[in-house]
């Protein structure tokens, strides 16, 4: 009878255990939104890029990368990564970028550009977005 009792206690511990964010293992998250300050930029300007992340746990040993803004030469003006730790809930994480001059010399001509945002936890990328925004003279 007490075993069967122990048994009982121990499957409804891990039921309601199971019921709570991030009670057992790691927590989870995912990126909701990735915007900019603005959609239109012009050379030099600092873009302010803001990453919405929800987590279902606390998430350390975070990296928040963002990469975009490919030059005509293949290179990228913007290659970050970013040590985070996420709390349970929704995060907001925030980064701003000098942008280049827009010229020939740097590989970028007016146009539409991309960033690609993603969340790595442990090695794993756990969630990805892309953003566009223009970029003028």
């Amino acid at each position: 009878m007490r075993r069967d009792l122990l048994i009982v206690t121990v499957i409804l511990v891990i039921i309601a255990a199971s019921a709570v964010p991030g009670c057992l293992g790691p927590g989870t998250a995912r990126i909701t939104s990735v915007t900019t300050d603005k959609d239109l930029y012009h050379s030099k300007e600092v873009m302010n890029i803001t990453v919405l992340a929800s987590s279902q746990g606390d998430m350390h040993n975070t990296t928040l990368r963002l990469r975009g803004i490919q030059s005509q030469h293949g290179d990228f003006q913007l290659d970050e990564e970013i040590p985070v730790n996420l709390s349970p809930g929704l995060n907001t994480l925030v980064y701003d970028h000098q942008l280049p001059s827009c010229s020939s010399c740097s590989g970028l001509g007016a146009g539409t550009y991309q960033i690609e945002v993603e969340l790595i936890h442990n090695g794993m990328i756990a969630s990805n977005m892309t953003h566009s925004f223009k970029l003028e003279q």
